[in-house]
């Protein structure tokens, strides 16, 4: 229940000036957090010891993105490759190693070092914070100097590891070398090697020519192979005579045309696939001769012939040709096999030397390798000495810092606003969070809120040099005025069903109903009503002290018929019309007596006697007598004190007023701070006219009203 009232005390639906309301209402608790936090930032600001920052600036040698040259066929060539460039990112985690940063703090003193790279560069920035601008520079220029010592001492040790090594196995490879050298020597004297390899190279010679002239005895011999079967194949075509014309011709034509086809058949026949070809001499010569034949032939007159045979000469010339071929081929086949024997007598020959040629090669390549290896070492110790005496640095200080003239820290004005700042946020938070959990109804738009009951009125706090009574305020006390509008805006809300009988309550002790209900019953009679205010607290009157009467006999005494309504009944002196009926004796069962038929005989005795009856009745969550008598009466009014009414107690009041069907008119909200609220309301006091009349002046006073509400 609690949770949920909190929850609507702080709903959305919270306008500008309710917030600046809570702001004015928590300005106590937001003024202690903006001076707390100022001062302590303003302390440790004034207190805080400066700062300076020097910087100082580095390039160094990047990478390099050339192709590399290292020798990858020779594992040594990595392991020499002394000075590796680095990424400037290592570098500055090198710069921020705890021993380097060590050593310039105990060369410098304390400082606070940083390191950086200025993007896209090569560059290195270190910054350095000390107490002094002295030493903040020093420091700044300490850290690279030494990073810079360091880097040459490093290429310059590893140079110097690197020549040792180079020396130590240059001297090796030199003795290897010496060692290869003699042993090749030896050998080649012991087996003459120069003769062997003379004699070696004249047997490879003779392998390679007779080998040349194996192939080409064996291609002319597939050669002739070839034309003796195409010689063949024409033989078989042609026949064994050929038609002889006997007539009145020229014989020479016959002779010539004989020549002629012979010449044909022959040439024919050396054309034959794997035979001459068409532009061979032998074959050329054939043709001009059968040119030359067909010309003559030409020239002959034609003359007539007789028909008869004769041998065919092609026939003839054809297996003298074919004879001729494989005598060719007979000669060609013998001569190659004498090639071949040659060649195998002479391949033999060369295979003797393989034995002292391996050992030879073998003499020669470990020569070899140890005059390379002795070579690169030669070459890679000049190329170091060299390195030395360079003692090259891939850093360099390019910009060195100097003494800062000012302190970076404390920035005195802007951590002062930041504290300011701060305590401002702080206080509001603060302000919030304690709106937010106070649980007291603090402004009538919290009871508007929370009970949804029209407020009535709103009285300001009473101090102790305050009269609390009616008749002894001023005209145009605000405390006076406040009880006039309570008693109109009471009239406003019954003015449809007038109340005759008025019940005052609260949700507990202490939050003024009793001063509420004495100070409206003297506002009514001042109002010309006749006004009868009852005490029916009967637990814990108090009614009897406020109005300065005695409290016996009083009410009990009448409900248990010990004395007469008229005979207690006492009349202000200060204030006719309103009469006033105490407590009387304490009776045992005061829920009983209020819950009478007799107390209900007594309530229209009394409406008879009186336009309006007012009952001070007690708290309703101390006792159910306020619910009874709410539920006998014409109105209810439900008194809140401001700051103090709890708004769980005040929302469960409602509910027990509701419960017991009593008609609830509204709220009196007491006890308001004035000069403590958002809203405001009009009072008059006099000036005197010439004339000696009077005219009032409007004065404005703050309570805690709805801003707007005006009398």
């Amino acid at each position: 229940m609690t949770k949920e009232l909190e929850t609507d005390s702080l709903a959305p639906g919270l306008s500008l000036q309710e917030y600046l309301a809570i702001l004015r209402r928590r300005r106590l608790i937001i003024l202690q957090a903006f001076v707390l936090i100022t001062v302590v930032g303003l302390v440790i600001t004034l207190f805080s010891r400066p700062v300076y920052h020097a910087e100082a600036k580095l390039l160094v040698d990047g990478p390099s993105y050339n192709l590399n040259t290292v020798d990858t066929t020779n594992p040594l060539s990595g392991l020499l490759a002394l000075s590796q460039e680095q990424t400037v990112e290592t570098q500055v985690e090198v710069l921020q190693t705890q021993p380097l940063l060590d050593q310039v703090t105990r060369e410098v003193g304390p400082v606070s070092l940083s390191v950086s790279t200025v993007k896209d560069t090569n560059v290195i920035q270190d910054g350095a914070d000390a107490g002094s601008p002295r030493v903040a520079a020093d420091a700044a220029n300490r850290l690279l100097e030494l990073y810079v010592s360091q880097d040459a001492d490093q290429n310059l040790h590893e140079i110097e590891q690197a020549k040792n090594f180079v020396q130590t196995q240059g001297a090796l490879a030199h003795r290897r070398l010496t060692d290869a050298e003699v042993a090749l020597k030896d050998f080649k004297q012991q087996y003459h090697v120069a003769d062997l390899t003379k004699n070696r190279d004249d047997q490879i010679a003779r392998v390679t020519a007779l080998t040349d002239a194996a192939q080409k005895g064996q291609a002319d011999l597939a050669a002739l192979r070839a034309q003796i079967a195409a010689s063949r194949a024409l033989l078989a075509q042609e026949p064994s005579t050929l038609p002889i014309r006997l007539a009145a011709t020229n014989a020479e034509i016959t002779t010539l045309r004989d020549q002629i086809r012979a010449l044909q058949v022959q040439r024919e026949g050396m054309t034959q696939p794997g035979g001459y070809t068409s532009r061979a001499p032998q074959v050329l010569a054939l043709d001009a001769q059968i040119a030359e034949l067909q010309r003559r032939l030409a020239a002959q007159p034609a003359l007539t012939v007789s028909q008869s045979s004769s041998p065919n000469a092609a026939r003839e010339a054809l297996r003298g040709q074919i004879i001729g071929l494989e005598a060719q081929e007979s000669a060609q086949a013998a001569q190659a096999a004498i090639t071949a024997r040659k060649l195998e007598q002479a391949r033999a020959g060369v295979g003797r030397f393989a034995d002292w040629e391996v050992a030879q090669n073998r003499l020669t390549r470990q020569h070899d390798e140890a005059e390379a290896q002795d070579r690169m070492f030669t070459d890679k110790l000049a190329d170091l000495s060299l390195r030395e005496k360079a003692r090259h640095v891939s850093a360099r200080i390019i910009e060195r810092a100097r003494p800062p003239g000012a302190p970076v820290r404390p920035q005195k004005l802007k951590n002062i606003a930041f504290a300011a700042l701060i305590g401002l946020f702080v206080g509001l938070c603060l302000a919030l969070l304690q709106e937010f959990l106070d649980d007291r109804i603090n402004t009538t738009e919290d009871a508007d809120r929370l009970l949804g009951l029209p407020s009535l009125g709103h009285v300001p706090t009473l101090t102790a040099a305050d009269a609390r009574l009616l008749p002894q305020m001023q005209g145009l006390d605000p405390a006076a005025e406040s009880y006039r509008i309570l008693r109109t805006n009471i009239h406003f809300a019954a003015i449809d069903a007038p109340v005759r009988t008025l019940v005052i309550t609260s949700a507990g002790p202490g939050e003024g109903k009793t001063t509420t209900a004495a100070n409206l019953g003297f506002a009514m009679a001042a109002d010309g009503r006749r006004v009868i205010l009852v005490d029916t607290d009967l637990r814990r009157p108090s009614l009897h002290a406020l109005l300065d009467l005695p409290t016996v006999p009083g009410l009990t005494d009448v409900l248990l018929g010990k004395t007469d309504l008229n005979d207690v009944l006492l009349e202000h002196a200060d204030m006719p019309g309103l009469m006033a009926l105490t407590c009387g004796s304490t009776p045992p069962n005061p829920s009983e007596l209020l819950g009478s038929r007799t107390f209900r005989g007594l309530v229209e005795q009394m409406m008879d006697m009186a336009d309006l009856v007012i009952f001070d009745s007690p708290p309703v969550l101390a006792a159910a007598d306020a619910q009874i008598l709410a539920s006998q009466m014409d109105g209810t009014i439900m008194v809140v004190e401001a700051g103090e009414t709890r708004k769980a107690a005040a929302r469960r009041t409602l509910d027990l007023l509701r419960q017991a069907r009593a008609s609830v008119l509204g709220i009196a909200y007491n006890k308001m701070r004035v000069l403590d609220g958002s809203g405001y309301y009009y009072h008059y006091h006099h000036a005197p006219l010439p004339n000696g009349k009077d005219k009032r002046r409007p004065s404005r006073l703050l309570t805690e009203t709805t801003q707007g509400e005006r009398e």
